[in-house]
């Protein structure tokens, strides 16, 4: 069985679930709450698609997998997922909400000052220009992607452990 095929198809059934939990976040405004529950409902469905993956595989390849090939496909599919997440993400706020941003930055003076008050106008200034870079759609598109594979990666080694069946006859 093709691995690549196998993990793109179920990283798009991964990818397709979070966009709509994040379009769900966005239509109720559960964003403005600052709520754990929307990152939790991510992490959970990344850990049971990475589960279920992985266990179809295993159970379509005579009930074998080795633990190199179970992390290697929980990493594949959390980063096809993180692909599309990342298309939608521009997507999202370049064309959809593009004060998104705005109000994240807004959000993000707000802390600093509250963390420090004492700062200097041209410290806040030069804080807000990094972040103001660090949130153009192309780069939060890029570490989306980045960070999404990272923690498919995570999440694999230790899924990997629990799931692993070697097959005997084959190591002689």
């Amino acid at each position: 069985m093709d691995t690549r095929r196998f993990a793109m198809n179920y990283g798009a059934y991964l990818g397709l679930g979070l966009i709509l939990i994040s379009l769900t976040v966005y239509l109720f405004g559960l964003e403005e709450q600052k709520s754990i529950i929307p990152s939790l409902l991510n992490n959970l469905l990344i850990i049971g698609a990475i589960i279920y993956s992985v266990i179809i595989f295993r159970d379509q390849n005579n009930g074998f997998i080795s633990y190199a090939k179970s992390l290697k496909l929980g990493t594949s599919v959390v980063f096809f997922a993180s692909v599309l997440l990342a298309f939608y993400t521009f997507i999202f706020v370049t064309f959809i909400n593009p004060e998104y941003l705005v109000n994240i930055i807004d959000i993000a003076e707000q802390e600093i000052l509250k963390s420090n008050p004492e700062i200097s106008d041209e410290e806040l200034d030069m804080a807000i220009n990094m972040t103001q870079k660090m949130l153009q759609p192309q780069w939060m598109a890029t570490l989306s992607v980045l960070g999404g594979t990272f923690m498919g990666f995570f999440y694999s080694l230790i899924i990997s452990f629990f799931l692993k069946k070697e097959d005997n006859n084959l190591m002689i």
